[in-house]
């Protein structure tokens, strides 16, 4: 039997019945400025909030192509609001899309690592994210 197998991949269940690793970042953003987050394994869940004022606006994808207005494949944050979703990424893109913004952010990690997951794109399938 190889020593490549089993593979842990994105549907190997257990992983997201664990508890998760810890990850945590927060960042100033300029108005236009696109940050991406790279998680070294596929997450199980991730907060994002919103640190500013209620003048203050944040995008978030998971493609930087989903930042862009023609395809609006984002989720919107404003003033000091936030997002929680269960979802498995290997990455966020994160915009400041209106006055200077603060986030912060934190997810669960499971084990797999982030080269074992699907690429995330348009043109692999995944018509709504970018």
């Amino acid at each position: 039997m190889s020593q490549n197998y089993p593979v842990l991949g994105e549907g190997y269940v257990p992983a997201y019945q664990m508890s998760a690793t810890p990850f945590l970042t927060a960042s100033n953003l300029a108005l236009g400025q696109i940050v991406e987050i790279r998680f070294k394994a596929v997450s199980r869940f991730f907060t994002i909030k919103s640190l500013g004022d209620t003048s203050t606006v944040i995008s978030v994808a998971f493609t930087e192509n989903g930042l862009r207005p023609v395809n609006a494949n984002y989720i919107v944050l404003s003033g000091s609001q936030t997002f929680t979703a269960e979802i498995k990424t290997d990455r966020l893109f994160i915009s400041g899309t209106r006055g200077a913004s603060t986030f912060n952010l934190i997810a669960g990690l499971t084990c797999i690592p982030d080269r074992n997951f699907t690429t995330i794109t348009s043109s692999n399938g995944y018509m709504s994210v970018g």
